[in-house]
């Protein structure tokens, strides 16, 4: 089966450095996240553990790849929420035209059930439309 990846973009007007800082401290994070999702990230470093959701009940990743200011990957063990599949969040950071284009990129898909599939990928799609927009207003105008 072919690789299903959800893949969205946005420029912000901002240097990398600081679009890198808003998407790897967590207090940030949960400032442009939206959702009221909480986020705890233990230690940036790659092997450092991530938690992400309801403080209830947080789901886990790992730091898979640390290159900053350019690329920031997270692998997510196989949950139940996820049809005990392993997932991949990646960030990709480029300079473009005075600020910063992000590409933010999530692999996985093609394992799950077909009757699921198809709803969760166009859902992650607007979901990260959503992201991508409360990051560039949260960097651009202070929000």
């Amino acid at each position: 089966m072919q690789t299903l990846t959800v893949k969205r973009t946005i420029w912000i007007n901002a240097p990398r450095e600081r679009v890198w800082q808003a998407i790897t401290d967590a207090n940030q994070i949960m400032k442009w996240w939206g959702g009221g999702d909480h986020w705890e990230i233990d230690e940036l470093k790659v092997g450092g553990t991530i938690k992400f959701g309801d403080p209830a009940d947080l789901m886990l990743a790992t730091i898979a790849v640390l290159d900053p200011p350019r690329e920031f990957r997270l692998r997510w063990p196989p949950q139940e929420q996820y049809h005990n599949l392993e997932m991949f969040t990646t960030y990709v950071l480029e300079t473009e035209n005075g600020g910063t284009r992000v590409t933010v990129s999530e692999t996985g898909f093609e394992g799950l059930p077909a009757d699921v599939r198809q709803k969760r990928y166009e859902s992650t799609m607007s979901g990260y439309e959503s992201v991508l927009a409360g990051l560039k207003k949260y960097i651009e105008e202070g929000a």
